[in-house]
C-alpha cells in the first residue's frame, strides 16, 4: 500500500485535507494520503525490526568471531564461523579432506591442527554426493555477509530512531526513504552472496538428502518388497490348487 501511495495511487480520493473545500493537495499533512503514508511507514519499520533487532544476538556473535580472527589473529574465529556457516562457506584446504567420511570430534582430538576443519568438527562439510568437494571460498566472502547484516541492523538502528524520535511534523522528508532502502540493499546484497556461494557449493558437492527423507525411502522400499511377496504367495496358491485340481 505504501509502494500505491507513493506513486500516485488513489490520488483522486485521498489527496483533499480537511476544510480544503475541494482544493487537491497530496502534500497536505493533514491529507488522507499523508497520514496513510505514516501509518503504513512505522508498520513497515516495525517489521523491519524483527529482523534487525531480532537477530542481533546471532549477527553480534559472528561479528565476534571475525573481529578475533582479523584482528586478534586468531584462527579458531575463522574455523567457528565455518562451523556456522557450513551451508556455503568452506575453509582454505576443505577441498582436501577425506570424501568418504564426515570429519567427527575424534578426528579433531586426532588433529588439534588441522586447519581446515570448522570448530566443533561435527559442523565440518557433509561427505559429498559426487565425491568431490568445493573448492575453499575466498575469505573476503565471510567478511562481505558478516559486515551487510551488522549494517543492516545499525540502519535499522538510525531509521527506529528517526520514526520514534520524530513525529510526522518534525522528521525530515527524505529520512524514512533513504534509510529503508539502505536497510533493504544491504540485506539483500548479504543475502545474495550466502545465496550465490550455496548454490555454487550445491553444484559440486551435490544437494544433501536429509535422512528423515533416505529413512522414508528405505521404509517404502520395504512395504513394496512386502506387497510383492504377499502378492507372489496368493499367486501361488492359487496356482498350485487349479493343477491339483
Amino acid at each position: 500500500m505504501l509502494f500505491l501511495l507513493l506513486i500516485g495511487g488513489g490520488n483522486q480520493f485521498m489527496c483533499f485535507p480537511p476544510g480544503s473545500h475541494g482544493e487537491k493537495d497530496c502534500n497536505d499533512l493533514q491529507s488522507p494520503r499523508r497520514i496513510w503514508i505514516e501509518i503504513d511507514s512505522q508498520i513497515l519499520n516495525a517489521l523491519f525490526c524483527v529482523t534487525g533487532f531480532g537477530l542481533i544476538p546471532w549477527r553480534f556473535r559472528d561479528f565476534d568471531y571475525l573481529l578475533k580472527w582479523r584482528v586478534g589473529r586468531n584462527y579458531d574465529g575463522l574455523r567457528k564461523l565455518a562451523g556456522i556457516h557450513r551451508s556455503w562457506f568452506r575453509l582454505p584446504g576443505s577441498d582436501s579432506l577425506p570424501v568418504d567420511d564426515t570429519p567427527t570430534r575424534e578426528y579433531e582430538n586426532s588433529n588439534p591442527a588441522h586447519r581446515s576443519i570448522p570448530i566443533p568438527a561435527s559442523k565440518a562439510p557433509d561427505q559429498p554426493l559426487t565425491g568431490i568437494r568445493a573448492p575453499p571460498t575466498s575469505l573476503w566472502k565471510i567478511d562481505y555477509v558478516i559486515w551487510a547484516y551488522v549494517l543492516n541492523t545499525f540502519l535499522q538502528a538510525v531509521l527506529s530512531a528517526f520514526m520514534w524520535g520524530y513525529n510526522r511534523y518534525d522528521r525530515p522528508s527524505w529520512s524514512t526513504g533513504t534509510f529503508v532502502a539502505l536497510a533493504c540493499i544491504v540485506a539483500g546484497l548479504g543475502g545474495l552472496m550466502v545465496f550465490q556461494e550455496g548454490k555454487r557449493v550445491k553444484a559440486v558437492e551435490g544437494i544433501p538428502v536429509p535422512e528423515v527423507e533416505v529413512l522414508k525411502d528405505i521404509e517404502k522400499g520395504m512395504e513394496k518388497k512386502k506387497k510383492e511377496k504377499g502378492k507372489g504367495g496368493k499367486f501361488g496358491i492359487k496356482t498350485r490348487a487349479a493343477i491339483s485340481g
